[in-house]
């Protein structure tokens, strides 16, 4: 026997300790097997729990994206059956031939071992069974005399708990394939592309010669190694009668082709999300419909790429199915790998959402006696706030447009009716309504963001204004939006009657307003019904379009993720067009078109004929009428009081009184409009009777029935601005009076100042100090009004 000369003490002291427990192995195991026996955990209980990856797949059970677990690994446990036999009895062959005889230890391999380990002086072969290997990833024992005993007692415990089995069963799931995979499934994906099931023999060996040392027979850096490894698997097999020689010699030479992670990364934004809301492993079937995400991801790139040269630099999409509440799409950006703020997710960004919540506040106010049939007045309208400044709101036209319905208001989304609108309902109330909605981002109170809510002051995401549309889709109960195949179903809350949630439909859904708004040509037309609403943040900063027909809810945003300004993009041409091209792709995705249906009214509605200047039943005197949906009301509404009978002179088209002759009179239908639109008819053609009298037959008398100074307001401050000319800085005197007389006098701290003619406008210089203002006319005076300029 030749003797090996062993000089370092640290091979030394390793090969006599090995020596020494291979002398004293038989001795020790019987010893420990039987105490091992006594102190063993109930069944089960000795596995760690088993760590898998994360595997987000689409409603249609696609791949989107695999997220490694907490040690960096993919891992993928699959049951025995869900195993390939080819994959078992390559690993058997090649770690553990005599698995099935042995329990836990095989003592063959350990004598075999030991004589190697005398007559070579180092270890030739392993005597480490399949039990053995999976005590020491459970445990992670180290690679000592000691750690190698300690295998050995956990082996023989695994194999007196548990069957064959189940042993092989853990085995395959936890050994470590390099790449970053745990499991025979994991690096069937990450190496084939495939199942484990479709493994082919060759492939199955493959596989199973990795395990010897990860590392070092990675095939993407070392294929001959690990291909050299999968020759010497085959001639175990072989060996093992496991295989025949054909087959042997037919995958020795079938070629290998390593391919790469398993998967593609897809709906990025959308899958970050899903990771951020749960913290759950394994398989998640998501509610994610890819094949419609990858046609809306495709639209919203060759959007953003076509109005560049306007600013727009992004945009942003989510799709909901209105019964479920289910997520079908969420595009976050035009390219989630773009340096230039591409991983942000526009979808669940605080962007200022412009006239979106508009609809809430009408909604609203339905609920407290106005109808869509209520007139609201379109006129220049100030207020003061709470520090003293004057909160003057315009419409996005910069007209004005007098009397209108709210149905009309709404449609044609005009901030000043709306501010008016909300200013009746309350701030409170509304923005209580918008958190019971969904609207959590609205964190502060009511009164930091004051009569500017309804236009949008206050930030929301994307996501929230889809829900918040679905539930009028909805009759007003409130989706549980989810994204998850099997998610829990919820109770429903209601925002709104149904019949309030018709009404809103019923005005978002009127074509005739949108060519009103945004003419002719706008993109916002269909040849289907559907109900939407856009929104233009200040600035032109964010464009918006959020619609819903019975069965989906489309949400756009379109702009700038820095803030940017557009080139006065408003969000019917900033969002317009993508919001539209996706709506076709959603009618027209199956074999032939879905066409929205036309959404009834409910049972607590009904269709009216208004006079559209005073929202009451029409006479024969108005020129014209409509119908309008409202909520039921018990009595048939008043005549209109808009469109009166006046006496004319017939010689000067002047009032005629009682005195005139009969002969010159002749009755013509006028436009009487209350006193608070006199401003408004004094720059609009508006078909407004004669304010003087005839001279040729004139009145006993004239007498004012209320007189009211609409400008400036009692107890506002007024700065006079240095640097600009002193003679230059004034403000306005307006007031309104009840019935129309041919003038009034101003009166300033008790002096007569000026007589104005109607509509009784003037101005007057700023002067430092405190001043009151009194108008006088007729038999009437107003109440006396007092300023401060400093």
């Amino acid at each position: 026997m030749k003797l090996v000369k062993i000089d370092h003490p640290w091979v030394w002291s390793s090969v006599v300790g090995k020596i020494v427990i291979l002398c004293f192995l038989p001795i020790i195991l019987y010893l420990g097997f039987h105490l091992f026996i006594i102190i063993s955990p109930t069944s089960g209980s000795i596995f760690k729990d088993y760590a898998e990856s994360q595997r987000i797949y689409d409603r249609h059970n696609l791949l989107l994206r695999e997220s490694v677990n907490k040690e960096g690994n993919r891992a993928h446990w699959v049951s025995l059956d869900d195993i390939s036999p080819l994959v078992i009895d390559a690993t058997i062959a090649v770690e553990d031939k005599r698995f099935y005889a042995h329990s836990g230890v095989d003592f063959q391999a350990l004598g075999r071992a030991f004589k190697q380990l005398i007559l070579n002086g180092r270890i030739v072969s392993g005597a480490s069974t399949i039990s053995m290997q999976l005590s020491r990833m459970m445990f992670d024992y180290p690679r000592s005399w000691y750690g190698k005993l300690r295998q050995i007692f956990t082996a023989i415990r695994l194999d007196h708990s548990f069957d064959k089995h189940t042993i092989l069963l853990q085995y395959l799931n936890r050994l470590a394939y390099g790449s970053g995979t745990m499991g025979i499934e994991a690096a069937s994906q990450k190496y084939f592309r495939k199942p484990n099931t479709h493994l082919s023999l060759a492939e199955a060996a493959f596989l199973a010669s990795l395990p010897k040392s990860p590392t070092t027979l990675n095939p993407f850096i070392n294929f001959d190694g690990a291909k050299k490894r999968q020759v010497f698997v085959l001639e175990a097999m072989l060996s093992n009668g496991k295989i025949t020689p054909f087959e042997y010699d037919q995958a020795a030479q079938e070629m290998i082709r390593v391919e790469g992670d398993s998967a593609q990364i897809r709906a990025m934004h959308f899958t970050d999300y899903v990771i951020s809301q749960i913290d759950s492993s394994g398989d998640i079937v998501t509610t994610l419909d890819f094949d419609l995400q990858h046609k809306i991801d495709d639209l919203v790139k060759d959007h953003v790429l076509s109005n560049k040269a306007g600013g727009l630099t992004n945009a942003a999409v989510v799709l909901l199915d209105n019964k479920s509440g289910s997520i079908l799409s969420m595009v976050g950006s035009t390219d989630y790998w773009n340096s230039q703020s591409g991983s942000v997710n526009g979808a669940i960004s605080l962007r200022q959402p412009g006239s979106t919540l508009k609809p809430f506040t009408y909604a609203l106010a339905f609920e407290n006696k106005k109808t869509p049939a209520t007139v609201v007045a379109d006129i220049e309208t100030r207020y003061l706030s709470e520090e003293g400044g004057m909160f003057i709101p315009r419409n996005y036209s910069e007209n004005l447009y007098g009397p209108i319905l709210m149905h009309d208001a709404l449609g044609r989304s005009l901030n000043i009716p709306a501010i008016r609108t909300l200013n009746y309902v309350g701030i409170a109330p509304m923005l209580d309504r918008l958190h019971l909605i969904g609207f959590q981002s609205l964190v502060n109170d009511d009164d930091y963001y004051g009569l500017g809510l309804t236009l949008g002051n206050g930030e929301v995401t994307l996501l929230e204004l889809a829900q918040s549309y679905a539930m009028f889709a909805r009759g007003g109960l409130i989706p549980q939006t989810h994204f998850l195949m099997d998610s829990p179903s919820h109770q429903t809350r209601r925002a709104f009657s149904e019949d309030i949630s018709f009404l809103i439909t019923h005005i978002l859904s009127d074509e005739s307003l949108r060519i009103q708004a945004f003419g002719a040509a706008n993109p916002l037309l269909f040849d289907f019904p559907i109900a939407l609403k856009t929104g233009t943040s200040t600035n032109w900063r964010d464009n918006w379009v959020v619609g819903y027909t019975n069965k989906y809810t489309l949400a756009v945003w379109a702009g700038d993720f820095e803030g940017g300004v557009m080139d006065r993009l408003s969000g019917s041409i900033g969002a317009g067009p993508l919001f539209h091209k996706i709506t076709q792709i959603i009618v027209n995705q199956g074999s032939s078109p879905e066409i929205p249906d036309q959404i009834e009214p409910t049972s607590g509605v009904e269709e009216i004929i208004v006079c559209p200047k005073s929202g009451l039943t029409p006479t024969e005197n108005c020129p014209y009428s409509r119908s309008i949906y409202v909520l039921t009301e018990p009595d048939i509404r008043a005549p209109c009081d808009v469109h009166l009978i006046h006496r004319i002179d017939s010689r000067n088209g002047l009032l005629a009184s009682q005195k005139c002759p009969s002969r010159y009179v002749e009755e013509q239908v006028f436009e009487v409009l209350p006193a608070r639109f006199t401003r408004w008819e004094a720059t609009h053609h508006t078909n407004k009777p004669p304010t003087n009298w005839s001279p040729l037959s004139p009145p006993d008398g004239i007498t004012a029935d209320a007189m009211v100074i609409t400008s400036p307001f009692d107890g506002e401050v007024y700065i006079i601005e240095p640097g600009y000319d002193y003679h230059t800085q004034t403000i306005e005197l307006t007031a309104e009076i009840d019935p129309v007389i041919p003038s009034a006098v101003w009166f300033v701290n008790g002096e007569k100042y000026k007589t104005s003619e109607w509509p009784y406008s003037t101005s007057w210089k700023l002067t430092r100090g405190s001043h009151q203002f009194r108008l006088q006319g007729g038999e009437m005076q107003s109440d006396p009004i007092e300023i401060e300029v400093r």
